[in-house]
């Protein structure tokens, strides 16, 4: 009995440290087969925040650069219009990382938005405020140069009660500088 909870111990020891290398894996982001410096850009015709508000933008972008390939890049500019009445507005504008995989997590971000709604003939605002936290928003997809939202739960910072805890993110951005982007 016991040899097998050691032959355990080691395969879990094992593991760990497998797990641990292919993580620390350094990605690379290329357009053209080389490594990519310069802007990387991408925008939206269908960001939607839902929750306990839902929200529809009809245009969102968001824009940084790297150096070297780097997966890692701060954002410069993110921006969401013609969302009707309500407003998103961003307070800080954060990180965004690409995994070797295509998985792309946001850091820092924070976005406060105001819902305007009539409630039994009274007009109503409900602010709130979302941040992300190495928040998993969404995958690449190498080739169209896609970035598809997974409708990520974004964290509620305490304002409004009709806020809920959270609220999904949706939408696809299309990548428009460089173009053709790819991680390896």
């Amino acid at each position: 009995m016991f040899k097998h909870l050691k032959m355990l111990g080691l395969l879990a020891v094992a593991a760990a440290a497998l797990m641990a290398f292919a993580g620390t894996a350094s990605a690379t982001i290329t357009s053209g087969g080389s490594a990519y410096t310069g802007e990387i850009a991408a925008t939206s015709t269908n960001s939607e925040l839902d929750g306990s508000v839902d929200i529809k933008c009809n245009h969102a972008m968001f824009a940084g650069s790297t150096t070297a390939g780097a997966t890692a890049f701060a954002l410069t500019t993110v921006t969401f219009t013609g969302c009707g009445s309500d407003t998103w507005s961003v307070l800080k504008n954060g990180s965004m990382k690409i995994s070797s995989s295509g998985t792309i997590s946001w850091d820092g971000f924070e976005l406060t938005t105001q819902t305007h709604r009539t409630v039994f003939g009274f007009p109503v605002t409900t602010h709130c405020i979302y941040a992300t936290n190495n928040t998993t928003i969404g995958t690449l997809t190498e080739g169209t140069a896609q970035i598809h939202l997974m409708g990520t739960n974004l964290p509620q910072t305490p304002t409004d009660g009709g806020c809920g805890e959270n609220a999904q993110w949706t939408g696809t951005y299309t990548i428009t500088k460089p173009g053709a982007l790819t991680v390896d």
